[in-house]
């Protein structure tokens, strides 16, 4: 009995572990999606999270970058915000629009995140503009993240 025991808690460790370690390591994807005729788009796939809590720390993390968010479209399974103003420290401190998308990921398991950059001039941030942009993103998106981790 002793070692079954031991054997539930290694599995129950293993699972919480595993489960932990799957919200963090999220990957972005840089593609051309449809927004403002085709603009290039990042979309972080956030595992384990309820969506009113991940919309809530959203506006909390606009915010904490200096921008409002605006609820601008909101269809079942689907919302779409709009942050203005918001200080970007990948590029300079400079102040862009960010276009959001929220939707429950295929598996229903976590919520898919879908980012716009729309710079003062009107063009979207894109690797077109610096390679490494996607890694950017997820770098900024990882603060993001323990803001989630942190709050939860």
């Amino acid at each position: 009995m002793n070692k079954m025991k031991k054997g539930v808690a290694v599995i129950a460790f293993l699972l919480v572990y595993t489960a932990s370690q799957a919200q963090n390591s999220y990957e972005i994807n840089e593609r051309q999606m449809p927004y403002n005729k085709l603009a290039t788009s990042f979309t972080a796939n956030i595992e384990g999270i309820n969506e009113n809590f991940l919309l809530y720390q959203w506006q909390k993390f606009i915010e904490y970058h200096k921008g409002t968010a605006y609820l601008i479209a909101g269809d079942e399974g689907d919302l779409e915000f709009e942050s203005e103003h918001v200080i970007f420290p990948i590029l300079n401190n400079q102040s862009v629009t960010i276009h959001s998308r929220f939707n429950l990921n295929s598996a229903e398991s976590g919520v898919l995140l879908t980012i716009w950059i729309q710079l003062p001039d009107g063009t979207y941030y894109s690797s077109k503009m610096d390679e490494d942009s996607a890694k950017k993103i997820r770098d900024w998106l990882l603060k993001f993240d323990e803001r989630l981790t942190n709050a939860h």
